[in-house]
């Protein structure tokens, strides 16, 4: 049955005047159309949308993906690096604030370094137990955060718990790639994890929107939140009412973030027990090993997935580099304060991107990644355009539309992210294929941060204005790695390793005789 737009019942009467012109619909019409578009919205995370054998485990991660990121966000590089520098102003040296917080904005990329430890560590072991462990940790660690004194030392904690509750999230990341790709079968996967990537980016921008609110509030005169903070014996300055907001927060998203945690105790992982008995049984040249030049044995022996990884780290040296810069020219060329930052930087992207998810969702569960890879990379290419005649003509308006495609493409990246690895991997290695991505991943933020931000500077002192030609690199970068995913699609079709139109060669294609029960 369809939504009637007029009264907002399937079949109703047409509203319309003796005349033969439409009259506007009344309050309540406008009320049900607005509900009948939220219960259409919400109703696509419905477990009945998935296959029946895995609505139990699809119920549990929406819970805890509605649930974690009320605590992801306490560790947020954006967000913690600005409620640091507020925070700590005039508590420690100059020199060792602006370092950490140097620090706390790549602390993402140098926690994907820790990848291989994690892979090890959950190689043959009960999955989801390895998985609350790593989350528990992560709880910790955030929480030590709040206790953390507004001095240098406190500095230093803030920095150690930052690192160490990202690290166990790129565990967590590592671990839960086979635990989707035993769960959720190929063709339905991306669509089924693509709900969990709408979720989690959209609260992120929302409670960070949230966050930066508050603080505003706290540090305004006779606001009653900053009457509220003052009475726990804060002093009414800007950095020590931001940092009784954030003592507040973290707490509260520790809480949520157990409701995570309880949620994934309870999902039951498909053939488990084939899976360990698999990598328990798997050569010692290709289990994963606590050294991460162990690693290296996986492209070297699947030349198809070195040369993916090494499109990929050229579309991620582009793209990091650009998101590095982003808030140095926000500041130097616009000079935007936080508020309009914010929005370019994070809240346009986050929310644009769940909107993007489902068509990317569909796209990837029909063809394999390096196809997927070979149409969606020009995004990101065009965004990186767009950023640069926008920085070019000190043109600010330009911005929002590179945000807002940055979010399309992020839609298609999270999926690609996290699903691409496995049309190359098999049941039984897959921890370890995820393990090189994600530590490339990590490489590549590094050198893309630290390299871009230099290169950047000294453009500048060559002559001022100079510094976004950086930009024209980084879309070169791109280009480079959206040109090798069009050459290796290529290459895998000619050597009939790709289907018609891109399309995946499934294990059930190779084996025709081997289960495929999976929800």
């Amino acid at each position: 049955m369809q939504y009637c737009p007029v009264n907002g019942s399937p079949g109703g009467p047409s509203n319309t005047a003796a005349g033969g012109e439409g009259e506007p619909p009344a309050p309540s019409t406008q009320a049900n159309g607005a509900a009948g578009l939220a219960r259409a919205a919400l109703g696509t995370f419905s477990p009945s949308r998935v296959p029946a054998m895995a609505r139990h485990n699809y119920r549990r991660e929406l819970i805890a993906a509605c649930s974690f990121p009320f605590a992801l966000v306490l560790f947020e590089g954006s967000v913690l690096s600005v409620l640091v520098r507020i925070g700590f102003e005039g508590q420690v040296s100059g020199a060792l604030l602006n370092a950490v917080s140097a620090l706390i904005s790549v602390v993402p990329a140098l926690a994907n370094l820790s990848s291989f430890f994690w892979v090890r560590l959950a190689h043959g072991q009960h999955k989801i137990r390895a998985i609350t462990r790593v989350q528990a940790i992560m709880l910790v660690a955030a929480f030590g955060m709040a206790l953390a004194p507004r001095n240098a030392f406190g500095l230093i904690l803030i920095a150690v718990a930052a690192l160490t509750a990202r690290t166990c999230w790129a565990g967590f990341s590592s671990i839960r790639s086979t635990v989707w790709r035993n769960n959720y079968r190929a063709g339905v996967r991306a669509r089924i994890t693509g709900r969990f990537a709408m979720v989690g980016p959209t609260l992120i921008a929302l409670l960070s929107l949230g966050l930066g609110l508050a603080i505003d509030l706290a540090g305004r005169e006779h606001s009653g939140l900053g009457e509220l903070l003052a009475r726990w014996g804060l002093e009414p300055s800007a950095g020590d009412l931001s940092w009784g907001v954030f003592r507040v927060a973290v707490p509260v998203g520790c809480v949520l973030g157990i409701v995570g945690l309880w949620s994934w105790s309870g999902i039951r992982v498909r053939e488990h027990r084939r899976l360990l008995r698999l990598e328990r049984e798997t050569d010692a040249g290709e289990a994963p090993s606590f050294n991460p030049i162990a690693l290296v044995n996986v492209v070297r022996k699947d030349r198809d997935y070195d040369k993916f990884m090494t499109a990929q780290l050229l579309l991620g040296l582009g793209n990091i580099t650009t998101f590095s810069l982003l808030a140095i020219v926000l500041r130097e060329y616009f000079g935007a304060g936080y508020f309009r930052s914010l929005v370019v930087t994070t809240a346009i992207s986050l929310l644009v991107m769940p909107m993007a998810v489902p068509f990317w969702a569909k796209m990837l569960d029909g063809m394999h990644i390096a196809r997927f890879r070979a149409y969606h990379s020009w995004v990101f290419v065009v965004s990186i355009g767009v950023l640069f005649a926008a920085c070019w003509t000190r043109t600010f308006w330009p911005l929002y539309v590179f945000a807002a495609l940055r979010g399309v493409a992020f839609g298609g990246g999270a999926l690609g992210w996290t699903l691409g690895h496995l049309d190359f991997a098999s049941d039984h290695n897959s921890s370890n294929y995820m393990g090189v991505h994600v530590t490339l991943t990590g490489v590549r933020g590094v050198l893309a941060g630290v390299g871009g931000v230099t290169l950047y500077e000294g453009l500048e002192r060559v002559a001022p204005g100079a510094g976004v030609w950086v930009f024209v690199l980084c879309g070169g970068l791109t280009t480079l790695g959206a040109l090798g995913f069009v050459a290796l699609s290529r290459d895998l079709r000619k050597r009939g390793k790709m289907g018609p139109r891109g399309r995946r060669i499934t294990a059930a294609d190779a084996d025709p005789g081997r289960p495929t029960a999976q929800g």
